[in-house]
C-alpha cells in the first residue's frame, strides 16, 4: 500500500468514528425525547379519566372561563403562613 491511501483510509476511520459518535448521541436524545413525551401524555390521560371517574370539576369552571381560579390561588398563597408550634425547636 502507498502512503497516500493510508493516509486516506485513517482519515475516513476517524470520520466515521465521530459521525458514529454523533449518530449514537443523536439517537439518544431523540430517544429520551419520545419517551419523555410519552410520560407525559399518559400522565394525562391518567389525570383526565381520574378526574372523570371522581367527578372533580377543573378550575376553568370556576368564575368566568376560569378566571377566579388564578385569584384564589394567589390568595390562598398568601393567606397560608408558616405554622411553628410554639413548643418546636426554631433552629
Amino acid at each position: 500500500m502507498n502512503m497516500r491511501f493510508m493516509i486516506i483510509n485513517n482519515l475516513n476511520n476517524l470520520y466515521l468514528g465521530i459521525l458514529g459518535y454523533i449518530l449514537i448521541l443523536l439517537n439518544n436524545v431523540i430517544l429520551m425525547l419520545v419517551l419523555t413525551i410519552i410520560v407525559a401524555a399518559l400522565t394525562l390521560i391518567e389525570r383526565k379519566f381520574l378526574a372523570l371517574v371522581q367527578r372533580r370539576v377543573g378550575p376553568q369552571f370556576v368564575g368566568y372561563k376560569g378566571r377566579l381560579q388564578y385569584i384564589a390561588d394567589a390568595l390562598k398563597l398568601f393567606i397560608k403562613g408558616a405554622l411553628i408550634p410554639s413548643e418546636a425547636n426554631k433552629f
